[in-house]
C-alpha cells in the first residue's frame, strides 16, 4: 500500500509539472504532491487556511539562507497529516500545517510507518466563525439554533426523529422567517472539523436522548451527521474560491462557517454572525471573549532535518523551526499576525520556542 501511494504521487507529479514550473520565485504553492525521488527544496503541506503563514515564512528562510524555493502544498489538513504520515524519504513531506493538534489515530500512524521523531509547533490561534450575506437580517445564533436546523434527525419523546425545519423561525420564533441553508466546508478540511467537534457536538451535550447511546462513536454519529434534503451543501479546495462563488448565489437565510481570515477576505459579500452573543473579532479573540478558537499547528519530521554538519535529508527545515518561533513572526509584533494568527501568551511562546528549538520529540 505504501509503495502504491508513492507511486501515485509520482504520476501526479508528473501531471503537476507544467503547474509547478510557472510558480513564484520564492514559494511554489501548489495542490498537488510534490515529486518523488531527489529534491534540494522543504515540502510543506496541509491546511489551505494555513498556507499564507507558511508561505510567510518560507520566503525568508530561503532568502536569509540562499535556500531552493519551498514548495506548499494546499491539500487541506487530513489529507496532509495523511501524506506526512505515509513514512519518512524525499518522497514525503518535510513539514505537516494543521489547524488543530495531531491527532491519536494519526500520531499511531505515523509512528507504524516509521514517522517516529516528531517536531510539534505551536505558532498560535485563528478563530472559526459564522457568516450570513451581507444583505440579509441579522441572524444572531447558538449552538442549539445550528444543531437543531442543520442536523439529520432532532431529539423527540426518548427518540430521534427527521428534521422537519424549513425557516430559521421554525428554530427559534426570534429568528427571521427565512429558508435554512448552510454552506459548509468538506470533512477533510480543518475548519469542518471544528465546527463538528466544538457546535455540533457541544449542541448535543445537553441532548438527554443522547444518554440512552453507549457506544461513543454512535453518539458522535448522531450528533454530526446533517439534512440531507439540500439544505447543506458543502464546498473543499481551493476553498475561498469555492465558498465566494457558493455565497454569491446562496439564497436569503444562508449561513456559512470558515476561519475569521476568510471571513475578512470575504467582507464585500457577507458579514459574521454574532454567535452564543459574541460577535467574532480579533479583538473578542485576542482577549478570549470569543471561545470558538483553535490552534494553529506545524509538525516537522526530525529525520529530514539536516544538522550543522550537513547530516540529514533537507536543508533549511531547522533555519523554518526558528522563524517559526521568533517573536518577529508570532509575537504580538510579529508578521503573521496581520496575516490573521492571533498571538499566543508570551510564556506560552517561551515554552514552544525552547521546545521546538531543542527538537523535542512529540509525545501524544
Amino acid at each position: 500500500m505504501k509503495r502504491f501511494a508513492r507511486c501515485l504521487w509520482a504520476v501526479l507529479a508528473l501531471v503537476a509539472s507544467d503547474e509547478l514550473a510557472a510558480a513564484g520565485p520564492a514559494v511554489k504553492a501548489t495542490e498537488t504532491p510534490p515529486p518523488v525521488g531527489p529534491r534540494t527544496e522543504m515540502v510543506i503541506t496541509g491546511s489551505t487556511l494555513m498556507a499564507p503563514f507558511s508561505e510567510a515564512m518560507a520566503e525568508r528562510v530561503a532568502a536569509n539562507a540562499s535556500l531552493p524555493p519551498a514548495r506548499i502544498l494546499k491539500t487541506g489538513t487530513t489529507e496532509g497529516m495523511q501524506a506526512f504520515c505515509s513514512g519518512e524519504g524525499l518522497d514525503t513531506p518535510d513539514v505537516v500545517a494543521v489547524s488543530r493538534r495531531m491527532r491519536v489515530f494519526e500520531f499511531e500512524r505515523c509512528q507504524k510507518n516509521g514517522v517516529t521523531d516528531i517536531i510539534e509547533i505551536l505558532v498560535g490561534y485563528e478563530a472559526v466563525v459564522l457568516v450570513q450575506r451581507k444583505d440579509d437580517k441579522d441572524l444572531p445564533l447558538t449552538m442549539d439554533a445550528v444543531f437543531h436546523a442543520l442536523a439529520h434527525e432532532l431529539p423527540q419523546n426518548d427518540e430521534f426523529v427527521p428534521n422537519t425545519h424549513k425557516l430559521w423561525s421554525d428554530v427559534d420564533s426570534k429568528l427571521p422567517k427565512t429558508e435554512i441553508r448552510a454552506i459548509l466546508p468538506v470533512r477533510t478540511l480543518g475548519a469542518r472539523s471544528f465546527f463538528n467537534d466544538r457546535v455540533l457536538q457541544g449542541a448535543c451535550r445537553n441532548i438527554s436522548e443522547l444518554k440512552g447511546i453507549f457506544e461513543a462513536a454512535e453518539r458522535v454519529r448522531q450528533c454530526t451527521t446533517l439534512r440531507r434534503d439540500g439544505r447543506v451543501v458543502e464546498v473543499g479546495v481551493p476553498f475561498l474560491d469555492n465558498m465566494r462563488a457558493a455565497l454569491s448565489k446562496a439564497p436569503p437565510g444562508t449561513i456559512a462557517t470558515m476561519s475569521l481570515r476568510h471571513a475578512t477576505e470575504l467582507s464585500d459579500i457577507a458579514k459574521i454572525v454574532a454567535f452564543e452573543g459574541v460577535i467574532p473579532s480579533r479583538e473578542t479573540v485576542a482577549n478570549r471573549e470569543y471561545e470558538f478558537v483553535r490552534p494553529l499547528y506545524y509538525y516537522v519530521k526530525k529525520a529530514h532535518v539536516k544538522d550543522y554538519t550537513g547530516k540529514g535529508l533537507v536543508g533549511g527545515l531547522r533555519e523554518l523551526i526558528t522563524e517559526m518561533t521568533r517573536d518577529a513572526t508570532v509575537g504580538t509584533k510579529g508578521y503573521l499576525i496581520p496575516l490573521g494568527v492571533v498571538p499566543m501568551p508570551e510564556d506560552e511562546r517561551i515554552a514552544v520556542r525552547d521546545a521546538s528549538l531543542r527538537l523535542a520529540r512529540f509525545e501524544r
